[in-house]
């Protein structure tokens, strides 16, 4: 039998939380109603890793995580609370680190790696004559070497060249050198004896196709071990050494041996001869196609299933993949059919999975998007647009073709190495011309860009209509976008369709070019759109999500229900995410940004009023980043402040100072512009501390926007919980979430205080319109969310079949405020449940008003399905209600602002 989580709770493992912790707070998570632990990579990593992402070693548990009996201490005490864990991997890529043995023993032996296949290295790229790229030097090399800051040691480990902290193994040949040197060098006969007997070993390690680690570490051993027993064979090879690091041009020479070639970190923008993830330099990919790097890689995950220690898979960045549906084939085959596997997966529009697939869904990024897009208002679209026209002048209005344009702009400033790569790869295989190399560079460029969805995962040709739909579409676009080269295009459309005059050879290189462009459309789009685009079109930035799109704005009720229709069809136990480790800004944040699409009037009025103030301190930020900034604020401050502290204010300009470089425009990464940022943090403080008239004007409007914020997080909670679908919890996230982009969303999580919390409202619950009259008047705290989340979770444990299997119904509304409420039902055989949220609250109460009761909704009433039960359990505070075909809004919503009911026919 399948196992489907009832919900998981997404822990970043890390140093700072440890084995040891997850084990503290099992009892607690048991408690709340979470069925199955999902948590960050957990194998090797680099040291010090806060997300676990930079593998170095994935066949065993980062000691600085746990070890393996504290995993299955976990694991028995999961298994006796009926609990799960699911366990994130990271197939596409590793850490480019000293501490990735497999890619060191690369760097090391050449071709005579038994890894050699593992990387997705270009080892035949003319421009490294078969080495491969080490991109981490400072400065460029010449300038390295004349500060003598590359340096040649001599250890038990062998030898190794040193830069600051990165040590990297030189090749076989280095040590004949070496050899060599010392015996010219010292003359004696002890010397000459050993360096013989040395040389004849090296001779048969060169005639080896393939060499083991283990035999080649012993022979590095002998080579210390014997200078550490004959002080006269030390004192000749320390001398080489030394030597060697004081002569630039000697050192040159041993460079020249390696398998490697260090580089300045800034030449990767334009020429590189490995594939990264996106543009990060030291994570590099692997060939994962290859079965002997499947097979390998995964020992560990597999051993992990068979014995019973995770029940699901989580698959990071499957886009990265060269073939994804041959991948989760083997995965599924690899995890057996009982495995809980989903994917990290960004949909695009009306995208939607891969049937073929054997997954059961994605992590939820599409659900995110879809509440968030429900609680906007459709009016207020166009006046949220005309307000960032006045206000920013020189705003990017048209969203796609600023889309289009960063994604040229990544291709041309920070991936140049990656499209002349493509480039020669259809030259090389004869599918496109030599000349003009200049043309068809843009129209391959154009075709990149103009690619609607991440990436297509056709694996033979001819491709499914549905992808042909997709390419022809991203033809259509680049034709538009780039008139000039209409006739390189049409010769780049070919090579996604088969032709009678094909031959075999042809075919098969069209087809490794298609499936190999599509490892390079997903990491442009999430370059050009999740981080550039999304820090420059800020007309409200609540949108500018992963998984998002402001183009999309707003979804219509009936809307709604039809992807959730959609999702009980086809993936109902993808996750139902309403914050990951890879969101922009926190939950409770997003919906509270998205109450101005109701106040767009108020809001420009104030923004103006800031814009004033802010030009008394300084001319620097641009309108555009002032609006970005303002918006920042409003959706960080916690509801408790009624001054912004200086954590919150350091959290602030860190986060600020990382969005204004991903924005590319005035400061970038690469060459940050810190006069610029400056300015800017220091507005930030004078804003929030010590600006009075500022003060008085953004903290009225901030309580107003906040008010409503916090009711629409609770509507999220429910319809998260809900929805076809598999609620996720992400850490911390059962309080206000008004967190920032990673690192400031992986802070440490108070756990005590949300145990303290939720033994409060345990203790309490049985009074229950007590209890949710407190709640609802001490809002700060966040109990009100803590509360929800712990009865619907415990309500689907009492219902597992309903919520998992159960039909999705629509239901209608009539009344005076029908508009303002949405409502469905779930319905499994004779189980039923009813969920009822407000909506649009600004023009129905005011800030200090509650959404209950008689005299805010008056006739408003619910229309239930014509086989729908007459007597119903309200699940929060345990009432029965009585139904003639309809039930009227006021008694479901009496004392809580969101209603669960639950029923049984006969």
């Amino acid at each position: 039998m399948t196992y489907n989580p009832s919900s998981t709770y997404r822990l970043q493992l890390s140093h700072g939380f440890t084995l040891q912790q997850v084990r503290e707070i099992i009892p607690y998570l048991h408690a709340l109603g979470i069925g199955t632990i999902y948590a960050a990579p957990f194998f090797v990593a680099r040291p010090g890793s806060e997300h676990g992402y930079d593998v170095t070693a994935p066949y065993r548990i980062n000691p600085e995580i746990g070890t393996m009996d504290e995993f299955q201490e976990i694991v028995k005490e999961l298994k006796q609370r009926g609990m799960g864990w699911m366990q994130d991997i990271v197939p596409n890529h590793m850490a480019f680190h000293p501490d990735n043995v497999w890619l060191m023993d690369v760097l090391e032996k050449g071709p005579q790696s038994p890894f050699y296949t593992f990387f997705d290295i270009d080892f035949n790229h003319p421009d490294f004559a078969g080495q491969v790229m080490v991109p981490f030097l400072g400065e460029p090399l010449e300038q390295v070497l004349e500060k003598k800051e590359l340096q040649l040691k001599l250890s038990e480990q062998g030898l190794t060249l040193h830069y600051f902290d990165n040590a990297y193994p030189v090749s076989i040949a280095t040590y004949r050198t070496l050899l060599e040197k010392a015996r010219q060098l010292s003359g004696a006969p002890e010397v000459s004896t050993l360096v013989a007997s040395l040389l004849k070993e090296l001779e048969k390690f060169a005639q080896e196709t393939s060499i083991t680690p283990a035999a080649w570490t012993n022979f590095k051993t002998k080579v210390y071990r014997a200078g550490q027993q004959q002080e006269t064979i030390s004192q000749a090879l320390q001398q080489v050494v030394a030597r060697l690091n004081e002569d630039p041009a000697q050192l040159q020479e041993v460079l020249a041996q390696q398998h490697f070639i260090l580089c300045f970190w800034q030449e990767t923008e334009k020429r590189i001869n490995y594939r990264r993830f996106f543009t990060v330099n030291d994570l590099i990919c692997l060939s994962m196609e290859r079965p002997e790097v499947f097979d390998q890689y995964h020992q560990f995950i597999q051993q992990l299933c068979e014995e019973g220690l995770v029940q699901g898979l989580r698959v990071d960045h499957v886009d990265g993949l060269f073939d994804p549906t041959t991948y989760l084939k083997r995965l599924r085959q690899l995890a057996g059919p009982e495995a809980y596997l989903i994917v990290e997966k960004i949909l695009e529009g009306e995208e939607h999975l891969p049937e073929r697939w054997p997954i059961q869904g994605n992590s939820g990024y599409d659900f995110l998007a879809q509440v968030s897009n429900l609680y906007t208002s459709g009016a207020g679209r166009r006046k949220l647009t005309d307000s960032y026209r006045h206000l920013v002048p020189n705003a990017p209005l048209n969203y796609e073709q600023l889309v289009y344009d960063k994604k040229i702009f990544i291709l041309n400033n920070y991936m140049q190495g990656e499209l002349k790569n493509l480039l020669r790869l259809l030259q090389e295989r004869q599918l496109i011309p030599a000349e003009p190399e200049d043309q068809w560079r843009k129209a391959l460029a154009a075709l990149l860009a103009a690619f609607p969805v991440y990436c297509i995962y056709g694996n033979r040709l001819p491709l499914s209509k549905q992808e042909m739909a997709v390419v022809d579409e991203a033809f259509a676009e680049a034709r538009k976008q780039a008139p000039g080269q209409t006739e390189q295009l049409d010769g780049l459309h070919r090579l996604f369709t088969l032709e009678p005059e094909d031959s075999e050879e042809r075919k098969h290189n069209k087809l490794y070019f298609v499936m190999r462009s599509q490892q390079f459309t997903g990491p442009l789009a999430a370059k050009g759109v999740e981080d550039t685009t999304f820090y420059n079109y800020n007309r409200l930035i609540s949108l500018n999500e992963v998984g998002n799109s402001p183009n999309i704005f707003h979804l219509e009720p009936d809307e709604f229900h039809a992807k959730m229709q959609h999702r009980q069809l086809t993936y109902p136990h993808s996750l139902n995410a309403t914050a990951t480790h890879d969101t922009k800004r926190g939950e409770g944040a997003r919906v509270r940004l998205n109450v101005l699409t109701e106040l767009p009037e108020v809001w420009e009025q104030h923004v103006q009023q800031w814009y004033t103030i802010a030009r008394k301190y300084t001319q620097k930020p641009t309108a555009n980043d002032l609006y970005f900034m303002f918006q920042t604020m409003l959706g960080a401050l916690p509801m408790e402040d009624t001054q912004a502290d200086d954590t919150l204010v350091e959290r602030l300009q860190e986060y600020l100072t990382k969005a204004l470089r991903e924005a590319k425009v005035k400061t970038d990464w690469a060459d940050p512009n810190e006069n610029y940022e400056e300015a800017v943090k220091e507005l930030v403080q004078k804003l929030l501390q010590e600006d009075e008239a500022f003060w008085q004007s953004f903290y009225p409007f901030f309580r107003k926007i906040a008010h409503y914020g916090w009711l629409y997080s609770l509507c999220q909670v429910l319809l998260k919980t809900t929805c076809p679908g598999v609620p996720d919890v992400y850490q911390g996230c059962e309080l206000w979430d008004f967190s920032l982009v990673d690192p400031d969303n992986r802070r440490p999580v108070d756990y005590a205080q949300r145990q303290a919390f939720l033994h409060e409202i345990k203790q309490q619950e049985e009074n229950s319109t007590h209890l949710h009259a407190k709640l609802l008047h001490q809002p700060a705290s966040g109990q009100v969310k803590l509360y929800l989340l712990y009865k619907v979770l415990h309500v689907r444990l009492q219902w597992p079949d309903l919520f998992e299997e159960g039909e999705y119904i629509p239901v209608s509304i009539t009344g005076k405020y029908s508009r303002h409420l949405f409502a469905y039902a779930r319905r499994y055989q004779k189980q039923w449940c009813l969920v009822v949220v407000p909506r649009l609250l600004v023009e129905l109460i005011s800030n200090e008003e509650l959404p209950l009761g008689e005299k805010v909704w008056q006739d408003t009433a619910l229309v239930l399905p014509p086989d729908a039960p007459a007597q119903w359990h309200h699940a929060l505070d345990n009432t029965t209600l009585h139904a003639n075909g309809s039930l009227a809004a006021a008694s479901v919503l009496q004392t809580f602002p969101v209603a669960l009911l639950t029923a049984q026919t006969l």
